[in-house]
C-alpha cells in the first residue's frame, strides 16, 4: 500500500481542479446566479453525509452553460446529474483504455477490473436516481425527498471501493484524481437534494 504518497499527489492535483465541461452543454465558465450560489453555499454547510467545497461546487456548475438558465433547485439537480454521469463516462473510458495495456495476473489488472465493475454499478445507480428525480412529485407521489438524496449517495460507495483498490496503483494519479472528483460530485448532487422538499 502507498496511501500517503497517493493522497499527497491527489491533494496537489485537486488544489488546481477545474471540472470538465459536460458534453453538449455549450461554452462553460458562465456567471454564477443567485440560485447557484445559494445551492453551493448550502452544499458546503449542510449535507446529507459530507459537505463539498463551495468553490468546487460553483466551478462545476459554471462549466455547464445550462446552469444559468435553471429556474429552480430541481433544474439544477438535473444538470448536476448530467455532469456526474458525463464525468463517470470519462472515468470509465480511462479505465478501459488502461486495461488494454494491462498484463494478466498483475495488480494493475486486478485494480482496473474492479474499478471497471465499480463504475458499471455506479452508472446503474445514477440512472435509477436520475429517473426518480425527473419524475419526483413531492409528497403527492408518496416519496420523501430524503430518499432521492439517499439514492444519489448510494453511487458514492462504488467510487469509494475503486479508491480503495487504487491505493495499490499510486503511479496512476490521474485516475485517482478523477475518481476522487467523482466522489465529490456525487456528494454535491446528494446535498442539493436535501432541501428539495416539494409540498
Amino acid at each position: 500500500m502507498a496511501i500517503s504518497t497517493t493522497s499527497i499527489i491527489v491533494f496537489m492535483l485537486l488544489s488546481t481542479t477545474i471540472p470538465t465541461q459536460a458534453s453538449g452543454s455549450g461554452s462553460g465558465n458562465s456567471n454564477a446566479t443567485d440560485l447557484m450560489v445559494e445551492a453551493c453555499k448550502n452544499a458546503s454547510i449542510n449535507s446529507y453525509v459530507k459537505t463539498v467545497p463551495e468553490n468546487f461546487c460553483l466551478s462545476t456548475l459554471q462549466s455547464d452553460i445550462r446552469s444559468i438558465k435553471a429556474k429552480d433547485l430541481h433544474d439544477l439537480v438535473l444538470i448536476a446529474m448530467d455532469i456526474i454521469k458525463f464525468r463517470l463516462t470519462s472515468a470509465s473510458a480511462m479505465v478501459k483504455k488502461m486495461l488494454q495495456n494491462a498484463k494478466k495476473g498483475t495488480v494493475r489488472m486486478r485494480v482496473l477490473r474492479f474499478c471497471e465493475v465499480d463504475y458499471e454499478e455506479m452508472a446503474s445507480i445514477l440512472n435509477i436516481c436520475d429517473a426518480m428525480i425527473r419524475n419526483y412529485q413531492g409528497y403527492k407521489g408518496n416519496m420523501r425527498f430524503e430518499e432521492l438524496a439517499s439514492c444519489v449517495f448510494d453511487a458514492y460507495h462504488p467510487a469509494g471501493a475503486c479508491e480503495d483498490e487504487l491505493q495499490d496503483m499510486p503511479e496512476e494519479a490521474a485516475l485517482f484524481k478523477e475518481n476522487t472528483e467523482l466522489q465529490m460530485l456525487v456528494r454535491m448532487g446528494s446535498n442539493f437534494l436535501v432541501p428539495m422538499a416539494v409540498p
